[in-house]
């Protein structure tokens, strides 16, 4: 996930929280291993509910609403390869709108991956190989069934 163990850090320092007993358990979970345990995560977003959350739940919704065929692009496998690279480049799309609203601009660019996003099409442009975008997708894909289910329990 594009959500690093200094970005919980960051985000369980500025959490308001009366217990400070379950921050600092937080907090020494994530000194332990070297990725971001999922239940920090989870913890952080029922507490205040991360952007990227928030984003892919609008995603969902214009779909649900029949306005957006991202979403289901995303989560579906790609039949016709270049769709991946019209999905990609939507999402950027998509994510650089909803990142006018967010309070930290720049950890939801990250955490959305606009950056790899945006590695991934200007490879595509230069030599036509689509299987860097099928990766990435795939990987945005696990990035949201993995909010998706935070969010669910």
């Amino acid at each position: 996930m594009a959500i690093s163990r200094n970005d919980c850090l960051l985000l369980l320092a500025n959490l308001d929280v009366q217990d400070q007993k379950i921050i600092n358990q937080m907090t020494n979970r994530l000194y332990q291993s070297e990725y971001p345990d999922i239940d920090v995560i989870r913890f952080i977003n029922a507490n205040r509910q991360l952007d990227l959350t928030a984003f892919y739940q609008k995603l969902r919704k214009s779909y649900n609403n029949k306005k957006s065929k991202l979403y289901i692009n995303i989560v579906k496998e790609i039949e016709e390869p270049t769709e991946a690279i019209i999905t990609l480049s939507a999402l950027l799309t998509q994510i650089l709108l909803f990142a006018k609203n967010v309070q930290n601009r720049q950890m939801f660019l990250k955490h959305a991956r606009s950056n790899e996003i945006c590695m991934v099409l200007q490879n595509y442009f230069k030599t036509y190989d689509i299987t860097n975008a099928l990766k990435l997708l795939r990987i945005i894909k696990q990035d949201l069934k993995i909010l998706e289910n935070i969010e669910k329990s």
